[in-house]
C-alpha cells in the first residue's frame, strides 16, 4: 500500500515545483492510479530562514513551519519533506511536533556522498549564507567521514547571488554564473564532489546542467527516496 506524504513547500515555490515535478518523474506510471499519494502546502508567505538565522528580530519561520507539521499530522500523513534545506534549520524542534518523521533532506544527500566517496574525500558545499552558518551540511559529511569544503566570501556571495537576486527574485537561471562557480569548486577548491545544498541550485541544474556524474543535488537526492519509499 502507498504511503500517504507530506510536503512543506513554498521556500522557494519554483523549488517546490521542481520537486514536484522530480517525484512524478521517477514515478514509474502507466495510469493516473500508479502516481504517489501526498498533499502540497506551498506556504510561500514563511519568512525567509537565512534572514532569521543571521538576525533573530527577523520574522521567525518555526511557527509557521509547526503550523503546517501539525496540520499534515491531523491530516494523517506517514512522513513529511521540506523543500528547504535550510529549514531544516528548525527540524529538530519541528520533530518534537509531529508524530509523523520529518526527513532530513542533508542526512539523506550526505548518504549519497558516503555512497559515492572514498573516505576523507573533499566534498564542495553550495548551499545559502544560512546553511552554511549553522553547519547544516558540514555537521552531515564529517559524521558520514567526509571532508566539507565551503567556498571564500567573495565566491559565496556569487551563490547567494544566485540563488536570491536570479533565481528566487527572476525565475532566471544564469548559466555563465552557474558554472563558473562549479568550475570553482571542482578545480580550484579541488573538491572530487559538490553537494547543491539549496533547492534553487537544483533548480539551476535542471534548467542549465553542468554535465558532471560528481555533482549530487539535494532535492533529487530526496525525491529518489521518496518514492522508493512511498510506491
Amino acid at each position: 500500500m502507498k504511503e500517504f506524504f507530506g510536503i512543506i513547500g513554498g521556500m522557494g515555490t519554483v523549488a517546490t515545483e521542481n520537486f514536484v515535478h522530480t517525484v512524478n518523474q521517477l514515478t514509474e506510471t502507466h495510469k493516473d492510479q500508479d502516481y504517489l499519494d501526498y498533499i502540497v502546502f506551498n506556504h510561500a508567505s514563511i519568512p525567509d530562514r537565512t534572514a532569521y538565522i543571521f538576525d533573530h528580530t527577523k520574522p521567525n519561520p518555526l511557527p509557521l513551519l509547526q503550523s503546517d507539521v501539525e496540520k499534515l499530522n491531523d491530516i494523517g500523513v506517514s512522513f513529511i519533506v521540506m523543500t528547504c534545506n535550510t529549514a531544516h534549520y528548525f527540524r529538530s524542534e519541528l520533530q518534537k511536533a509531529s508524530k509523523a518523521p520529518i526527513l532530513s533532506m542533508p542526512n539523506i544527500a550526505a548518504s549519497a556522498c558516503q555512497t559515492s566517496t572514498n573516505k576523507d574525500s573533499k566534498v564542495g558545499i553550495m548551499a545559502t549564507d544560512g546553511t552554511i552558518s549553522a553547519e547544516i551540511y558540514q555537521k552531515e559529511l564529517i559524521d558520514k567521514g567526509v571532508q566539507p569544503v565551503i567556498p571564500d566570501a567573495h565566491h559565496q556571495q556569487l551563490v547567494m547571488s544566485l540563488i536570491y537576486d536570479d533565481i528566487k527574485n527572476k525565475d532566471f537561471v544564469n548559466r555563465e554564473k552557474y558554472h563558473q562557480l562549479i568550475t570553482y569548486f571542482f578545480q580550484t577548491l579541488d573538491c572530487e564532489y559538490i553537494i547543491l545544498g539549496c533547492t534553487e541550485l537544483s533548480v539551476a541544474q535542471e534548467k542549465e546542467p553542468y554535465p558532471s556524474e560528481y555533482i549530487i543535488d539535494a532535492q533529487n537526492e530526496l525525491a529518489k527516496y521518496v518514492v522508493k519509499h512511498a510506491e
